[in-house]
């Protein structure tokens, strides 16, 4: 949130699934610039934690089993429990959005940093964007030996390059983060696109998305190769001269 504020992000509408850690807490005192809402959802379905990727896989697969039916009648991109609750959270938060004129809004994990790194504000970017859509292009980080007490931008530099994601094709090269304008979030189609329809790709070097997911979570043919550190630079300039020097 510190990080997205200082984009020109305004409003946070935080959903807290089942926290149990001090989340809640972290978030009702944060004392930042934005508007904040926090949205706590009791337990629902099932959850994966503490288990290794191996044991989540053989979690998913019976879920997938025992939900076979439902799935089908959904017809939605849900793939596991997780990805079931998003389906249920999200539209209503979306639709409170909707119903209001003009602005802007972003589905962004927790693991997930928008970087403009021309050190523009989001505002410049949708007041000139000629789609109701801009996407921001995918760029995985190499996590690594992920110390869980440390912040995520102090620790992982190296990326995906675009030439890479390229060759490797499959839809890699394609994987976008969206924001969208409110009059156009509905209906919701996933986490990543949002909804459907025309959108805008941006270039890298004006915006993309760094996306620090679990280790586990890699291609093998696509080497982290490019030693990014904009994100964390960001931050860093902003605690040693403030805000406004930024």
């Amino acid at each position: 949130m510190d990080y997205h504020s200082l984009l020109g992000f305004d409003d946070f509408h935080i959903i807290l699934d089942n926290p149990n850690d001090e989340s809640e807490q972290l978030l009702r005192s944060w004392g930042g610039p934005a508007k904040i809402t926090v949205d706590i959802r009791p337990a629902h379905d099932a959850y994966y934690d503490g288990l290794t990727p191996a044991e989540r896989y053989k979690e998913v697969l019976a879920w997938r089993e025992r939900n076979a039916e439902s799935l089908k009648d959904w017809d939605a991109p849900i793939i596991d429990s997780l990805s079931l609750r998003q389906a249920l959270y999200f539209p209503a938060v979306l639709n409170k959005y909707a119903l209001r004129k003009v602005g802007w809004l972003a589905l962004i994990d927790v693991d997930e940093f928008i970087v403009l790194p021309s050190g523009q504000k989001i505002s410049d970017l949708t007041e000139d964007a000629s789609a109701p859509r801009i996407h921001f292009l995918n760029f995985n980080f190499d996590t690594t030996g992920h110390d869980p007490a440390r912040p995520v931008l102090e620790q992982h530099r190296m990326r995906w390059s675009r030439e890479d994601l390229v060759a490797h094709g499959k839809g890699w090269a394609n994987r976008v983060k969206t924001i969208a304008q409110y009059d156009s979030l509905l209906p919701f189609k996933s986490v990543h696109a949002i909804s459907a329809g025309y959108g805008e790709i941006l270039s890298p070097e004006v915006g993309r998305l760094h996306h620090y997911k679990a280790a586990v979570h890699v291609l093998k043919d696509v080497p982290y190769s490019v030693d990014d550190a904009s994100a964390a630079e960001l931050l860093r300039v902003t605690s040693a001269h403030g805000t406004d020097d930024v």
